[in-house]
């Protein structure tokens, strides 16, 4: 057999096992996605941080959105994460919290009672809502258009109440909750929060 024919077969079969590699190869945006909650953001402990006193099972409902951010290829612009705790007395969970991600080019205004986030991050945490912008890096290695990324975190009803109102305990554990996130963020896509 000529030597030239073999150099086509022998090509493809090195791009298939470059390919192949790559594909099964684990990166930080795989592992955390799989081993974490709410597309890797949260670790199940920091998930039960935030909840209304009155026990159940940590459960996590990620929820596609079909408005245009569902359009995007990464399922974290078009996916909620809805933490609930499981009713011991009735079929359905008691919302604790929702946690997103959204491209953004300007972070909302605070909420009353809101502190910055610190630890050298652009954003607030309040008792009911939280919100933390990643840098433009992070917006370009998640391939989004907007300046920024925001995450944004917002406490149900009921863990305010479960808390006796108690802003400073809400807003401890907000804080814990929303740094893991970005931190998780900034992990999965390899760039400075």
């Amino acid at each position: 057999m000529d030597k030239k024919h073999l150099v086509l077969p022998a090509v493809l079969v090195a791009a298939a096992a470059v390919v192949a590699t790559v594909a099964v190869w684990p990166t930080e945006l795989k592992t955390l996605r799989e081993q974490n909650l709410c597309l890797g953001m949260l670790t199940e402990k920091t998930a039960g941080l935030l909840q209304d006193g009155k026990g159940g099972a940590v459960l996590v409902d990620e929820d596609e959105s079909s408005g245009s951010a569902a359009k995007s290829a990464d399922p974290v612009f078009s996916t909620i994460c809805f933490v609930h705790r499981a009713n011991a007395d009735a079929d359905t969970p008691r919302l604790q919290y929702t946690l997103d991600a959204r491209p953004a080019d300007t972070l909302r205004d605070p909420v009353k009672e809101a502190t910055q986030v610190g630890e050298g991050l652009t954003g607030w945490v309040g008792p009911r809502q939280s919100e933390v912008q990643l840098s433009a890096a992070c917006a370009k290695e998640m391939k989004t258009t907007a300046q920024h990324v925001t995450v944004t975190l917002k406490v149900s009803p009921g863990v305010l109440a479960g808390r006796n109102w108690d802003d400073t305990s809400l807003i401890k554990d907000s804080r814990t909750v929303i740094l893991e996130a970005v931190d998780n963020l900034v992990k999965q896509y390899d760039c400075a929060a």
